[in-house]
């Protein structure tokens, strides 16, 4: 008995993970992509001397 509920978890966790491969990945937005504007900014001239 417990080889076949060994197997019906194998084949939901094998399920399961072929679900979550598959799914479309979400897409980045392109606001997270761009380094923060106070790293890029050349007109920031406080620590200049």
């Amino acid at each position: 008995m417990w080889i076949f509920l060994l197997e019906a978890g194998t084949a939901l966790a094998l399920l399961l993970f072929i679900l979550w491969w598959t799914l479309p990945r979400k897409e980045k937005d392109p606001a997270d992509a761009e380094p923060p504007k106070a790293l890029t900014d050349d007109k920031d001239d406080h620590d200049k001397q």
